[in-house]
């Protein structure tokens, strides 16, 4: 109930498109570095705020638009979980 709330909340936000590469990029990315179900909830949610976080300061000092810059800063967290094995360091 609470997820359904967030999601058309956010739609409305920021835009479908947006809205499911916020929910499936991380969750991708942080399934390839953890092991079990409670280690892929936290990374997948830490990867996906600090990426909203970094990208969101980037994008204001590059002056681009931040929808954008937020999507391929998660590919590229994304395309770095796919080139390296699950890392132990990252694994909480």
């Amino acid at each position: 109930m609470l997820l359904s709330l967030v999601v058309c909340i956010a739609m409305k936000a920021v835009g479908v498109l947006l809205m499911s590469t916020f929910m499936v990029i991380p969750a991708c990315a942080s399934r390839r570095l953890s092991r079990t179900f409670t280690q892929h909830v936290v990374l997948s949610a830490m990867l996906g705020a600090g990426s909203t976080v970094l990208e969101m300061l980037l994008s204001a000092l590059a002056n681009l638009p931040s929808g954008p810059s937020i999507v391929m800063m998660q590919l590229a967290i994304f395309g770095c979980s796919v080139i390296y094995p699950r890392l132990n360091a990252i694994a909480i």
